[in-house]
């Protein structure tokens, strides 16, 4: 019975990605079929340089110098995330807040060097009552933070336009060379389609308390990137979820650790990225 069918994967969906009802009819199509991932490749890009930065251990990347918080601690706020066609959709407390964070600013060092903070490329393209729009440049990609009280902070807006001592680079019309010379971030890659995938079904993850997922160097010589993480479903339970459940990844094909310690291996075209979760280490855990 195809309705029975498809009210039970929107059931499915609905919670292995913590949406809301309202949440889910973002995810569908005009036909009622769930979509999670875009067909637009800036957007691809810009999604998969996020969840590098997301997936990234404390100041990993040489722009994570944001005063007070790191990528990772951006986190603490989040409440939800629903892909849409045109742009991802993070809902968090304190948007406006976020959008202070993630928003570029540099300043020049003592020493001559020129240090950026906040994600390279992204601008302010509006405010709403509820809702920020960043625009990534390079890409021609949206962000939007939506927050989850309903309306922005009239205080956390004014730090927008505070600029402590920095340059804010949120209205910038072209990109600085800080931030060119940053461009292999966004830089089209095999993986990037899987990591952009990964990014719109992170609450996997970070629907556990304590999960610690990052990504690490992959081991194989054909591969770049690994995640891993401490708590939550096991390494197959990830991998089976993507690849055959109703949000899995379109195309994608999972292969299990062949020994306790090795890492499992998830694949899309020719990108893949190794999952390393509880489960597949040689200490049981």
């Amino acid at each position: 019975m195809p309705y029975v069918r498809d009210k039970a994967h929107r059931t499915a969906c609905r919670q292995l990605l913590g949406l809301s009802h309202n949440d889910l009819t973002l995810v569908l199509d005009h036909s009622g079929r769930i979509v999670l991932d875009t067909p637009d490749e800036g957007q691809r890009a810009f999604q998969a340089m996020l969840h590098t930065c997301l997936f990234s251990h404390d100041r990993e990347h040489p722009f994570d110098r944001m005063e007070g918080r790191s990528f990772p601690d951006l986190l603490l706020y989040f409440d939800g995330l629903m892909p849409r066609p045109d742009r991802l959709v993070l809902r968090m407390s304190c948007a406006a807040r976020i959008a202070r964070f993630l928003l570029p600013t540099q300043r020049t060092d003592e020493d001559g060097t020129m240090e950026l903070t906040g994600l390279p490329g992204l601008r302010l393209e509006s405010v709403g009552k509820r809702s920020l729009v960043l625009r990534h440049l390079p890409t021609g990609s949206l962000l939007e933070l939506c927050d989850t009280s309903g309306q922005l902070g009239r205080w956390d807006l004014a730090l927008l336009d505070e600029p402590f001592e920095r340059q804010l680079l949120k209205n910038a019309p072209l990109l600085t060379p800080t931030e060119t010379n940053l461009a292999h971030y966004w830089t089209p890659a095999a993986c990037t389609p899987l990591r952009s995938a990964l990014l719109t079904r992170a609450y996997l993850w970070w629907g556990c308390w304590g999960h610690e997922g990052a990504t690490t160097p992959a081991h194989r010589p054909d591969g770049r990137y690994c995640v891993r993480w401490a708590k939550g479903r096991t390494t197959n339970e990830i991998g089976t979820l993507l690849t055959d459940s109703p949000i899995a990844i379109t195309g994608s094909t999972y292969t299990p650790p062949a020994a306790r310690g090795d890492r499992g291996v998830l694949r899309l075209g020719d990108g893949l990225v190794e999952l390393d979760g509880p489960g597949t280490r040689p200490d049981g855990r």
